[in-house]
């Protein structure tokens, strides 16, 4: 078997390496003897024997194909037709195949506080339109609230002491538009 740090190597040769779709057609005619997925670190690669030569399954890039976990492999080399396979663990070191993203935990984050936020708002949209439907709403004319406003603010002006009086300009009414 190839050893764990041959399939470390990003350069690898590329005889070395088969592909998925490669695989797929050696194991149809039954020509893959074994296959073994071999843990190392962070992850899982695969080796397949092939005759008398040994090849890891690659990316369709031509780098190694590495795996977070044995199922993952386990899964591709069935669907690729392969019922059996050998599990090597002994190099196996736990870890990371990529780096953490915290960025993208923080998007995740925000997509739910925005869908939490959403619910919240339709909901008050729907109890407004009940509200309306029910005939619970109370309805007030735009002038006759203007007009309150504007002796409110006026009182308000006088009894600060200010001597003024305070003009405000009216908007037009909506009913007017």
């Amino acid at each position: 078997m190839i050893p764990v740090s041959f399939i470390r190597v990003p350069n690898m040769p590329v005889s070395a390496l088969i592909k998925l779709e490669n695989l797929r057609m050696l194991a149809e005619v039954g020509s893959i003897h074994t296959a073994t997925i071999v843990g190392q670190r962070g992850g899982y690669a695969v080796v397949a024997r092939v005759g008398l030569q040994e090849r890891t399954l690659a990316t369709k890039y031509g780098r190694v194909r590495l795996f977070s976990s044995a199922d993952a492999a386990a899964k591709v080399l069935r669907e690729a037709g392969l019922g059996q396979a050998t599990l090597d663990f002994t190099h196996y070191e736990p870890g990371r195949l990529r780096a953490a993203r915290p960025d993208t935990t923080a998007r995740f984050q925000r997509a739910a506080e925005a869908l939490e936020h959403d619910a919240w708002f339709r909901d008050q949209v729907q109890q407004s339109l009940d509200t309306v439907r029910d005939g619970r709403a109370v309805w007030h004319d735009h002038d006759a609230l203007f007009d309150r406003l504007e002796a409110h603010a006026a009182q308000r002006v006088t009894e600060r002491g200010a001597g003024r009086t305070l003009k405000v300009a009216k908007p037009s009414s909506p009913k007017a538009r």
